[in-house]
């Protein structure tokens, strides 16, 4: 029975230091390591060997071969010198975390003064208010006790009136009367006058304080990342901001992986990395979309009515697909979803990309096409190159490659052309080599047939070769970066064979 395969994990000796009595075991097989993988910069077991790197015979060495002179290599130099790097960075976090830590405290201090303040200037107005209340509530009683005070007199004005009608004389009454009748004028005009009034008494507070849309207040936090002495700083005034030198990179094997198998034999001709950790890859012999997880484990395939070939990431679930026929889709990962877009191509769609907010592909035979999805917006990029496949773009920036060609060609957006640069190893006898851009401009190409990959700086004045033919894998048909975490994801036509790889 053959032995289930497992991602491998390089051995870790960070917590267990061995001496050369030790014997260092690998951590998936617990087998005694005894070989190194230069390809994909492994330590291996014999079953590592045997399982997982067959095709790279030739990269293969002994341990005590691969470890002669290690002590003075310049890749202990370089580790030592990462490690110090590490270092320095950790050490100037813990003074960030110390600043950020005082500054909250700060921050503490101010909110509770300013809503100190706030509160003092509200007990102030309560105590206003209630003076007010206060004011008013005397004038009430006061009427209150005049007006008992003029029913008392009112009642023996009644009481009196009607005694003397009893047994006074006609001129005795009569007078009465008439002093009466001046007294009940007197009282009925003091009784209009002061005490006919009804409060209608209620309170409405400022709408500053009772909506719910108007908070006390706000803590901003403005967030600035320092640049770390190991990666490359960014200045968002210049448009193409001068690059790391481009001859200190390598690329590290992080995942492999054995794309999922269907009816037919596949034909990988494009890759994305997600957001989310999924990579898809599109198989047109089966007409699908197949879901890997990022660490290379199978998730699960989403069949399209037709074949795709090329691909392009455009949120976080969502990958843009264009087709051999007037089509191009944009499908969602999750819930299968497709929405097609057919208006804008006027004879097949070809290479796609997707930044900034808009989608570029390659109208076979009309030129490279922007489009706003939105606003329902397409503009027509004329170029003269005929036979365009692949594209990219940076700000304003499209890189493209095209069928038969060994060159890289770069254009503003207006189709203007910027440079060209040649390389026999990029050269394709049927497709155009695929290509990728970095977050500062660069360019990651393949080529289609020798299996090189290549990175050209910004300018195309350096170019530095990331995989030679030496550890090449044949037939290369997707080239994806991650801006993100700087990863490079290639895929292979004919095999169904991916790699995740980590730019160091």
């Amino acid at each position: 029975m053959a032995e289930k395969r497992e991602p491998h994990i390089e051995s870790s000796f960070v917590n267990n230091p061995s001496t050369e009595s030790d014997e260092i075991l690998c951590k998936i097989h617990q087998k005694e390591i005894v070989f190194f993988c230069r390809c994909h910069d492994k330590l291996l077991c014999v079953v590592c060997n045997r399982l997982d790197h067959s095709k790279c015979k030739d990269q293969i060495f002994e341990i005590e071969i691969a470890a002669q002179k290690v002590k003075t290599s310049t890749a202990m130099a370089k580790l030592e010198l990462d490690i110090l790097d590490v270092l320095q960075n950790v050490k100037e976090g813990i003074q960030i975390q110390k600043h950020n830590l005082s500054s909250l405290q700060e921050v503490e201090k101010t909110i509770r003064k300013e809503v100190q303040k706030i509160i003092e200037q509200i007990h102030q107005e309560q105590e206003s208010l209630l003076c007010e209340l206060e004011s008013r509530n005397e004038k009430v009683k006061q009427a209150e006790q005049d007006l008992l005070q003029q029913e008392s007199r009112i009642c023996k004005l009644q009481k009196r009136l009607s005694t003397i009608k009893q047994s006074g004389t006609d001129k005795h009454v009569f007078i009465e009367m008439k002093m009466a009748e001046e007294n009940a004028f007197k009282e009925r005009n003091s009784f209009m006058e002061e005490s006919n009034m009804k409060y209608k008494i209620g309170f409405q507070i400022n709408p500053f304080f009772s909506s719910a849309e108007n908070i006390l207040g706000e803590i901003k936090f403005i967030s600035k990342f320092r640049s770390y002495s190991t990666s490359s700083s960014h200045e968002a005034q210049i448009e193409l901001p001068m690059a790391p030198d481009i001859n200190k990179n390598v690329l590290k094997c992080e995942h492999d992986f054995n794309i999922h198998s269907s009816k037919h034999l596949m034909e990988l001709y494009g890759c994305v990395l997600l957001p989310n950790k999924l990579a898809v890859f599109i198989d047109s012999s089966n007409k699908r979309l197949v879901i890997h997880h990022e660490n290379g484990a199978y998730f699960k395939d989403l069949p399209l009515t037709e074949k795709p070939f090329y691909i392009t990431a455009v949120g976080m679930d969502e990958v843009a697909v264009s087709y051999s026929s007037k089509l191009i889709s944009i499908v969602n990962i999750k819930t299968s979803k497709e929405l097609r877009l057919t208006r804008y191509i006027e004879h097949y769609s070809r290479g796609i990309c997707y930044a900034d907010g808009k989608l570029y592909f390659v109208d076979y035979g009309v030129g490279i096409k922007e489009v706003s999805i939105d606003k329902e917006v397409a503009r027509k990029i004329h170029v003269d190159i005929a036979g365009i496949g692949n594209i990219a773009v940076y700000k304003k920036r499209i890189y493209y490659t095209a069928d038969h060609n060994n060159k890289v060609y770069c254009c503003d957006t207006s189709g203007k052309q910027i440079w060209t640069i040649s390389d026999d190893r990029l050269k394709a006898k049927k497709n155009s080599a695929p290509l990728a851009v970095d977050n500062d401009g660069n360019i990651f190409v393949a080529g289609p047939d020798s299996g090189v990959v290549i990175m050209i700086s910004h300018d195309s004045k350096k170019t530095e070769v990331l995989i030679n033919e030496i550890n090449a894998i044949q037939h290369p048909r997707g080239l994806f970066y991650d801006k993100h975490h700087k990863k490079l994801l290639l895929c292979y036509k004919k095999n169904g064979m991916a790699h995740l790889f980590r730019l160091q």
